[in-house]
């Protein structure tokens, strides 16, 4: 049993010095030392501020030239949205959905 705790004990001190020798060398070179991922890297990004009714609109016209009928908050597809109606430059009506939270496009329809 003491040789099994021998054996790991220098494994660990190999790797140890291992990655202080190469953490070493790459700060003498003037690299920057790789680092694992951590789990504050791995998660989501944090959600976009909300967007107000007049950038939903800015967005939509965007997308969709033409004069705005409506403008007004909906659920759509599970999420709280901006709704924008819009009579469209192509002789289309168009409706909008911006998530009011991220302002991602939700959905876009047109008649």
């Amino acid at each position: 049993m003491n040789l099994r705790r021998l054996i790991n004990a220098a494994a660990l001190a190999t790797i140890a010095t291992t990655v202080t020798v190469a953490a070493t060398a790459a700060t003498a070179a003037g690299e920057t030392p790789a680092t694992p991922p951590s789990a504050t890297t791995t998660k989501a990004a944090p959600a976009k501020t909300p967007i107000t009714k007049e950038q939903a609109i800015e967005m939509a016209l965007k997308a969709h030239p033409g004069k705005v009928t409506k403008a007004y908050e909906d659920i759509k597809k599970g999420k709280k949205t901006w709704e924008v109606k819009i009579k469209g430059d192509d002789s289309k009506k168009w409706e909008v959905y911006y998530e009011i939270a991220t302002g991602e496009l939700v959905a876009e329809e047109a008649d």
